[in-house]
């Protein structure tokens, strides 16, 4: 798996951009997770923007709940906001999307549509 972080301005707000390519087992997703916010934090950022449209997951749907019950222990915190873009493994995302809801974050899902996700981030105004 490869991927990047790009800290961006789409209409004047900062949004980490975070760009992955290739499988992500649960391991490494966990591990990126945390350098993410990482780097959220060290960069002032709470808008992330995550495209794995050219990923696919390697762990279950259960490691998918799991990640979003969980997400706070990895420093993922209220007034911050994660808009993810995917094309495969939809069933999972799709129930991801819908733990993030019941429980609250400030996650949400988008089937291929960038430019969804972006404007969805505009809400979250600093």
């Amino acid at each position: 798996m490869e991927y990047n972080f790009i800290i961006e301005d789409y209409f004047s707000q900062k949004q980490l951009h975070a760009v992955f390519s290739g499988e992500i087992d649960e391991k490494s997703r966990n591990e990126i997770i945390q350098e993410g916010l990482k780097f959220m934090r060290k960069e002032n950022v709470q808008n992330l923007l995550c495209d794995i449209r050219q990923a696919s997951v390697l762990y279950s749907l259960i490691g998918s709940h799991t990640i979003i019950e969980q997400i706070n222990h990895y420093g993922f915190q209220h007034t911050d906001h994660a808009a993810i873009v995917y094309t495969h493994n939809e069933n999972q995302h799709i129930h991801a999307d819908n733990v993030a809801f019941n429980i609250g974050l400030n996650i949400k899902y988008f089937k291929d549509n960038i430019e969804e996700a972006r404007e969805w981030l505009l809400q979250f105004d600093k």
